[in-house]
């Protein structure tokens, strides 16, 4: 089944979705990432830094998320999410995030999808949702650890990422830490006079993304 066929509706909440969270718990353990706990939580979000839930969902279901970390405060070196510490970043891009304004970095961290659901345009939706959520929020930078496989995609697809580091085992796929210029992005998309502050790639969205279904944080 995919969701190209149904009315998927992404939701978009601050600080978190309870439901969401239980997907996460459900898909991770599922995946064999995490071990079960009393909690039915994935015990290394508790202390997640602040960020934006997007939620899929199917006829009030939640059958998909996405977290678009918005933190301003570094809490590992210059990133917010402890997955960057397993791989060797280059000093191009430490110095990079060092010397650009905090506030306008963004981190993707966790992604889900139900099994049933994936190969369709959950994803994508996803993706469009937290862009456009980007370029209102004018954020600079985004970055996130890629599935090897989809990002080399992605760059034959001509989206403006670039390597950070090594690639390396992680998380069940060998993965790329990577970062976007959404600045950058936007000029490409709709010209030089593109501003940070226009919604209009909302509608004219990337076309999908095959980022992997299980994310790691």
């Amino acid at each position: 089944m995919t969701t190209t066929t149904l009315d998927v509706q992404i939701d978009v909440c601050p600080n978190g979705d309870a439901e969401a969270m239980r997907l996460e718990y459900d898909v991770y353990l599922a995946e064999g990432y995490i071990e079960p706990n009393d909690e039915r939580v994935v015990l290394e979000n508790r202390n997640y830094p602040e960020f934006v839930h997007f939620v899929a969902r199917v006829d009030g279901r939640a059958i998909g998320s996405l977290r678009l970390v918005t933190d301003a405060q570094p809490r590992h070196d210059v990133f917010r999410l402890g997955s960057f510490r397993h791989f060797s970043v280059q000093h191009w891009a430490t110095d990079l995030l060092r010397s650009a304004d905090q506030r306008r970095i963004v981190e993707v961290g966790t992604m889900v999808i139900l099994p049933e659901y994936r190969g369709g345009s959950t994803y994508a939706q996803l993706f469009r949702k937290a862009f456009e959520y980007a370029v209102l929020s004018r954020v600079h930078y985004a970055l996130a650890t890629i599935d090897e496989g989809f990002y080399h995609r992605l760059i034959k697809r001509g989206l403006p990422f670039r390597e950070m580091g090594e690639t390396r085992y992680y998380m069940g796929s060998y993965t790329v830490p990577a970062i976007i210029d959404v600045e950058q992005l936007m000029r490409m998309m709709f010209g030089p006079q593109a501003s940070g502050a226009s919604a209009r790639p909302a509608q004219a969205a990337l076309s999908p993304m095959p980022m992997q279904p299980a994310l790691a944080s």
